[in-house]
């Protein structure tokens, strides 16, 4: 007879290693939700910081508006809009649907079609525009290398982009929270850099003279950075709050770690100061 001891209680049973993500349109169930609100400050922040919100400072002033005005601009703009990104995030952790599925209480199945076809448009027309940002960059760098930044370079590029982006989104929510946590230290550190090499070319009696603009001026500035920033997300706001648990704080779920994660954005800071860089001549 056997003497080894049995346990007769319940067991739990360790949490399953997924490589590739199952969930889809379809509501999370309870016991995959995760993660904490905090946790949601790393993908929407290494999603939104780089060196391309330096841009959106030089056009922001391209408007005809003053260096003070700009920098309202920013900073209204910026936080206004991603506020919004996250009340829809509160939709996201109560319903544990794509944002894009929410939106059918507000537009019905057949209605919601519209609003999905057009996002879809978004999301592909960023997808692509980043894609081709990062192999030109790519080609860029390897040329003032004193590399070869030719086709073969773009090529091999745009493979290796392609490669991240559908195995991240093949892998799912959890590789990509890994990712984006080294991506924010990393672009975090390379914008600081750029901001600081690129101090010696402003000109700051350049910035001081910068004319007051008009208020349609100032209106188109604001519209062009909530549309750039905050409203280019909503569309996409509650597909990560979604995993959190129904427990967690409403609070900093829509206003606190991701609206933060969202709001830092260079334009906010680094651009604004920078936008208006001149070579001294």
């Amino acid at each position: 007879m056997s003497t080894a001891p049995t346990n007769s209680g319940p067991t739990t049973a360790a949490p399953e290693v997924r490589t590739v993500e199952r969930q889809g349109l379809d509501v999370i169930a309870e016991s995959d939700r995760k993660g904490t609100p905090r946790g949601l400050f790393w993908p929407w922040f290494a999603a939104n910081i780089s060196v391309l919100g330096i841009a959106y400072g030089s056009f922001v002033v391209g408007f005809g508006i003053s260096f003070w005005q700009a920098t309202i601009v920013s900073v209204v703009g910026v936080v206004f809009s991603f506020l919004l990104c996250g009340v829809v995030a509160i939709a996201g952790k109560r319903g544990s649907a794509p944002t894009m599925v929410l939106s059918r209480a507000a537009f019905g199945v057949r209605g919601n079609r519209v609003p999905s076809f057009l996002s879809w448009i978004l999301t592909v027309g960023w997808e692509t525009a980043l894609a081709a940002l990062a192999v030109l960059a790519t080609s860029t760098v390897f040329t003032e290398l004193g590399w070869d930044g030719g086709v073969l370079t773009k090529v091999v590029a745009l493979v290796v982009v392609a490669a991240l982006v559908v195995g991240a989104g093949v892998a799912g929510f959890d590789v990509i929270m890994r990712l984006q946590t080294w991506i924010t230290v990393i672009t975090a550190v390379l914008t600081v850099v750029y901001v600081v090499l690129a101090v010696p070319s402003i000109d700051f009696d350049g910035i001081a003279a910068l004319p007051t603009g008009s208020s349609q001026q100032f209106i188109g500035a604001l519209v062009l950075v909530m549309t750039g920033f905050g409203l280019g997300w909503v569309n996409a706001a509650a597909d990560y709050s979604r995993y959190l648990p129904r427990s967690s704080s409403t609070g900093e779920s829509s206003g606190g770690r991701p609206s933060a994660g969202r709001s830092h954005r260079p334009s906010s800071w680094s651009s604004v100061s920078c936008s208006p860089v001149r070579r001294r001549t």
